[in-house]
């Protein structure tokens, strides 16, 4: 089984990307046949090049065409031959590992956002709609979010996701945005960082097992002020508590400065930034919440058992994580200091009830998982499975007014400068030790998926054998996959 991952981020030295692509990963080797090879081709999202400055200056001509294959106009076939020469000439060798796939699974995660260039907004779906409607490709997608305010993008998102077989997004405010835009195949699979390992046997700092902390993240919301309203919050949250903030950012590096800089030592810790993230989680499960608006830095404090007190970011994406977890929090303001204090309050004064509450939606959302991912596994098998059942979870109606508020306060993609070649090459295949080591840290607790998801890779990939069995003596577990 060769499988094509597009926007394949696990690779970022971001903590979330790791989770929901490494996550996402587990879910696929778990969806093939026990015993089958497993090839993954690993395709990541292109930096912005010339090209797309070309196709830019014909952004109508490109969504016409997205407009034509979808619904079958007469003008289908040419269409299709402008998008996949598009395609080719972007992806260039990329685009050869996807048309080789047997399965191909678009992952977009946070992308669909305020961007409205050919580069931020339809090149996004360019490759999963050309390997579906002109290589044949059987075509599914995991961990989206949906969410625009321009029409031309919401149009050419929902005839794309239209046609896939199968269109799942992953919280309830895109699920509901999505079906109000006509893609009536949406369902609510949630966000794959859910199965996140709750942590790893690798011991922690003493002070962190200890106890007696918050962990505060940052927020994707360009909002210039956020890093000292965070501190801010921070510090009044310790005077309040007598807790101290763990500061876990793995990319936000002002509001790690900020802290280095304003904060007395000892009086705050840092996770490292050079670890993974399920060795985050471990710091997280020993937090009494966080406090930040990354989304899906909620979510692995969520897997760790941590509630969180959430913030906005820079789409509807928390607004739906925050009832997806069932939360009868709001997602915050960041200015809203006495909100954000009297949450934290209320969290450490009823802190059995929260977790056990946390934990009972924990095992409803991974049921759901697992269910989608025996809908997938028929899907991989050949077989053509009713619509997927997304249950209770998704049924949150949208609200009209998040989008007002998100076009206040998001920021899309900017322009920026772009490279002097088309960059349709570049990059490579990743190494065996990119893709091994993260998976090799679940093996502590995560037993059972971990080995599901290395054997298949190791009889495909000679290398991985290779990066396996060198780490036998830290890893003993893995040596089962070699008896």
């Amino acid at each position: 089984m060769h499988i094509a991952i597009v926007n394949f981020t696990g690779f970022r030295g971001n903590w979330g990307c790791q989770a929901t692509s490494f996550e996402l990963l587990k879910f696929l080797a778990g969806s093939v046949r026990e015993a089958e090879p497993l090839s993954i081709s690993y395709v990541p999202l292109l930096p912005t090049s010339t090209v797309d400055a070309e196709y830019n200056s014909e952004i109508d001509r490109v969504y016409r065409a997205f407009s034509d294959v979808a619904r079958q106009t007469d003008a289908a076939a040419s269409s299709l031959v402008y998008l996949e020469t598009a395609c080719l000439r972007r992806y260039g060798f990329w685009a050869d590992a996807v048309k080789a796939a047997d399965l191909v699974v678009f992952q977009a995660e946070g992308s669909m956002g305020l961007g409205t260039s050919f580069a931020h907004a339809p090149r996004l779906m360019l490759l999963p709609f050309v390997a579906k409607h002109a290589w044949g490709k059987t075509a599914i997608s995991l961990n989206q979010t949906f969410y625009s305010q321009d029409e031309n993008v919401l149009q050419n998102a929902a005839e794309c996701f239209s046609t896939l077989d199968l269109a799942a997004f992953r919280e309830p405010c895109s699920v509901a945005l999505a079906r109000k835009n006509g893609v009536k195949n949406a369902v609510l699979i949630p966000d794959l960082a859910f199965m996140t390992p709750a942590g790893t046997a690798a011991p922690l700092p003493r002070n962190i097992e200890s106890g007696g902390f918050f962990a505060i993240t940052g927020s994707a919301l360009k909002d210039p002020d956020r890093y000292r309203r965070i501190l801010a919050q921070a510090r009044t949250i310790s005077a309040a508590t007598g807790l101290r903030p763990l500061i876990a950012v793995s990319r936000d590096l002002p509001l790690r400065l900020r802290a280095v800089l304003t904060m007395r030592p000892g009086s705050y810790a840092i996770v490292p930034r050079d670890i993974t993230y399920s060795r985050v989680a471990s710091f997280l499960q020993h937090c009494e919440f966080l406090l930040g608006g990354r989304y899906h830095m909620s979510i692995v404090a969520a897997a760790a058992g941590t509630p969180s007190i959430m913030l906005r970011g820079n789409s509807i994406k928390n607004e739906g994580l925050a009832a997806l977890l069932g939360s009868a929090r709001p997602v915050r303001d960041f200015a809203d200091e006495a909100g954000i204090v009297a949450d934290a309050i209320a969290i450490t004064g009823n802190r059995a009830a929260e977790r056990a509450t946390l934990q009972s939606r924990l095992a409803l959302i991974r049921g759901r998982i697992l269910a989608a991912q025996q809908h997938v596994a028929q899907i991989v098998a050949g077989e053509k499975p009713p619509q997927f059942l997304d249950g209770e979870l998704s049924e949150v109606p949208f609200d009209p007014t998040l989008l007002e508020q998100y076009r206040r306060f998001g920021s899309g993609k900017r322009a920026k400068g772009l490279p002097p070649l088309p960059g349709a090459r570049l990059g490579g295949p990743p190494t065996p030790e990119q893709v091994a080591l993260p998976l090799l840290e679940g093996l502590s607790n995560d037993k059972a998926r971990t080995l599901a998801t290395l054997s298949p890779l190791i009889k495909s990939e000679p290398g991985f054998a290779r990066v396996v069995r060198a780490r036998l003596d830290i890893y003993p577990d893995a040596a089962t996959l070699f008896s």
